[in-house]
């Protein structure tokens, strides 16, 4: 459903972005038939539902966790599972629950679970993008790219993840660059090009299988400060919750040190590593806020990478592919920092990296350059944006350590003096500097809840807005 910008109309709730944390609002405020709120999406995309994650339709792209621990509602587990099968027959959803699904299905899952909705029909879809939100009496006032405007009693931002950008400084001349969230284009690199992607986490697992489910035939060289890949996920299980009283009363150091003495246990007891980082899933949030500015800090400078690569795991069978192109030398993994991209006169790519651990600069040719550098967390990095142009309003301010944007419980935005904004709203990835936990499903699963509930508690029942 695609409808005219709003003009002159107003709405109780505009939801900015249409990704998932979006939907799941959505969901949320469309699910109570005895609510009254006009709600809004504001989102440029072609579907809804989608955002970077789940825009693939590629089957080799798949789900980072288990079908089973993917509903969309935290009450019914098994939404999910059940949407994937088209059944209730239990043996083919206990198969699926511990499977990975393609991603694109999760896509369509949460749009379909949108259109459930006893609501469904109030939501307005404007296919556009907010370029400004301006604060009035007792709204806010949105500029989309249009010229339109739409008022709104309540704004969430839902604004999901930016990619990280390569320095302009470090790239000369005509350099053959795709982004590895843009399918279609690392789809168009053609199958003999010696690639190198920059950065090694789960963009460029994407970006990898975009090329082998293209029939790429080329190198592909990997480079990243520390030359680490995401790890695989083991056989289901020993998910079990752990008391982490102890370990929060801890230090960084000395939770580091017990977390390895758990592992080593585990491994002692015939239990894989990974189900430490299960039973501790649940509690990332409590062990982020319970670390003190500094820890914090030392967390980020020092132990950031290798804790994602064991908690943001992968599919055992995309971590099979990865191995299995490593073992054949198609792909190369190197450790260091980018220094410089070149374009060549035969049209190829000099790169320039400094190895980590090692002195002077070391080099190789490549034809195209893909960036997998990830998440932008720096709003102050991000000037041509929403974000930004809320930044230079005094609407917005920096998180904790300047990642994400500053944000009390349920998700109120506090503004450049630090006070909390009575209308404006964040979930997901724009908090991650608050409660680092908060870029994964259950994470936005219940964000998404306690925003609708605080919001029909709020707002239900009175008159929407107009200009």
């Amino acid at each position: 459903m695609s409808l005219e910008p709003a003009g002159s109309s107003g709405v109780d709730v505009a939801i900015v972005g249409g990704g998932a944390a979006g939907v799941l609002v959505a969901i949320r405020l469309l699910s109570d038939p005895a609510s009254r709120l006009r709600i809004a999406i504001i989102e440029p995309a072609a579907e809804l539902a989608r955002g970077a994650a789940y825009a693939t339709t590629q089957p080799a792209h798949l789900l980072n966790v288990t079908a089973g621990r993917m509903s969309a509602l935290a009450e019914d587990p098994g939404h999910f599972v059940r949407f994937l099968s088209g059944s209730d027959d239990a043996g083919t959803a206990a198969a699926l629950a511990t499977g990975f699904a393609p991603r694109r299905d999760y896509g369509r899952y949460l749009g379909d679970t949108l259109r459930a909705q006893p609501r469904y029909p109030a939501l307005q879809w404007l296919q556009e993008r907010a370029t400004d939100i301006e604060r009035r009496d007792t709204d806010s006032l949105l500029t989309l790219a249009s010229g339109a405007t739409l008022a709104a009693r309540a704004v969430v931002l839902a604004v999901g993840n930016t990619p990280r950008r390569i320095p302009a400084a470090r790239l000369h001349g005509a350099v053959r660059l795709a982004d590895a969230w843009n399918y279609e284009g690392v789809a168009a690199v053609p199958a003999d090009a010696d690639v190198c992607i920059i950065g090694s986490g789960l963009s460029m697992v994407d970006a990898v299988l975009s090329l082998v489910h293209g029939g790429h035939r080329g190198c592909i060289h990997v480079l990243s400060r520390h030359g680490l890949m995401p790890l695989a996920h083991a056989a289901t299980g020993g998910a079990d919750l752990v008391a982490i009283d102890g370990l929060l009363a801890l230090g960084l150091r000395e939770r580091l040190r017990r977390i390895r003495a758990w592992t080593r246990e585990a491994t002692a007891a015939g239990e894989p590593w990974q189900w430490v980082f299960d039973r501790l899933r649940p509690h990332g949030q409590a062990l982020w806020r319970s670390l003190g500015h500094v820890e914090q800090q030392r967390f980020l400078r020092h132990l950031v990478r290798y804790w994602d690569i064991h908690r943001h795991r992968i599919a055992p069978q995309v971590a099979q592919t990865l191995g299995a192109l490593r073992e054949r030398g198609r792909l190369e993994v190197l450790a260091g920092r980018l220094q410089s991209v070149a374009a060549r006169a035969d049209g190829g790519l000099d790169v320039r990296y400094r190895p980590r651990h090692a002195d002077g600069e070391c080099a190789f040719r490549a034809d195209w350059l893909i960036n997998a550098t990830g998440v932008e967390t720096h709003i102050d990095l991000q000037p041509d944006t929403l974000l930004g142009a809320l930044r230079v309003r005094g609407r917005v301010l920096p998180g904790p350590h300047g990642i994400g944007i500053a944000s009390e419980e349920p998700g109120r935005v506090l503004d450049a003096r630090g006070q909390p904004d009575p209308g404006l709203f964040v979930l997901g990835a724009m908090r991650i500097g608050t409660l680092w936990e908060s870029l994964a499903i259950p994470e936005l699963r219940g964000q998404a809840q306690a925003l609708a509930d605080h919001l029909r508690a709020t707002l239900d029942g009175r008159a929407a807005p107009t200009t």
